[in-house]
């Protein structure tokens, strides 16, 4: 399987669990939908979602925009599915690789994705294909994690000595914006509190997001024990979130 087929099939396995550990994505999508609200000049016509997942900011952009046209897709068909069980015929749904985004027909006043493009290879390019995809005058409007996400996982990694597994994620500057764009980032730290290390690598599990970077081989039990002691009685967890706007 490649890289991309192994994160969509971690994230169809783990499509029932996603919303009972899925605190702070739920709490991104409602900020993320805030911002769109925000600084759209009038409400779009047309809505694209990129990695809708369960379909939080589905929800949010579906009240925000009543009258709006919601096109939602995600890599994950299972995913989908939730997202459709959650708005029903509100929306059209499609199985897509946000990351390559081809047959996509028309122009959107609002392109939204939330907590997604983390999982991009080529983020700047994502960025540009998907900005051609813009009306005049629309907004493309992201949450990403950002290179401080998981310290914690990542340093207690490194004081033993461990590769860790975790992708990297941008700086929010400089930020890889594509070549010609104009963009802008905000960011903010979201704090978790997990009962040991063990529950965090548990609740990345459950949300699906436990696919290594390409090229990591997963530690070896004893390896990894160490780690999870070292993370014993309690851990706060940081989610370095990068709020993105292009605008045509």
């Amino acid at each position: 399987m490649s890289h991309k087929s192994r994160i969509a099939a971690a994230f169809t396995r783990q499509a029932a669990a996603y919303d009972s550990v899925a605190a702070v994505q739920r709490e991104v999508a409602l900020r993320l939908a805030r911002r769109a609200v925000s600084r759209l000049p009038a409400p779009p016509a047309r809505i694209l979602e990129i990695g809708c997942g369960t379909g939080l900011l589905s929800a949010e952009l579906a009240t925000a925009f009543p009258a709006a046209r919601l096109l939602l897709t995600d890599i994950s068909p299972a995913m989908l599915e939730r997202t459709r069980a959650r708005l029903g015929e509100r929306a059209e749904y499609r199985v897509v690789d946000g990351e390559h985004p081809e047959g996509m027909e028309g122009k959107f006043e609002l392109i939204a994705s939330s907590l997604a493009m983390q999982w991009f290879a080529d983020l700047p390019g994502a960025l540009a294909r998907l900005s051609g995809l813009l009306a005049p005058g629309g907004r493309l409007c992201f949450a990403t994690l950002g290179t401080g996400s998981f310290a914690e996982w990542r340093a207690a990694h490194a004081a033993l000595g461990l590769p860790c597994g975790l992708h990297d994620y941008p700086e929010a500057a400089p930020f890889p914006w594509p070549p010609g764009a104009t963009g802008t980032i905000e960011e903010e730290f979201l704090v978790e509190h997990h009962a040991s290390g063990q529950a965090f690598a548990r609740a990345l599990k459950t949300l699906g997001a436990s696919e290594p970077a390409p090229g990591h081989r997963p530690l070896p039990p004893g390896a990894f024990r160490k780690v999870l002691h070292a993370l014993r009685g309690g851990v706060a967890v940081t989610y370095h979130v990068l709020y993105g706007e292009i605008h045509r």
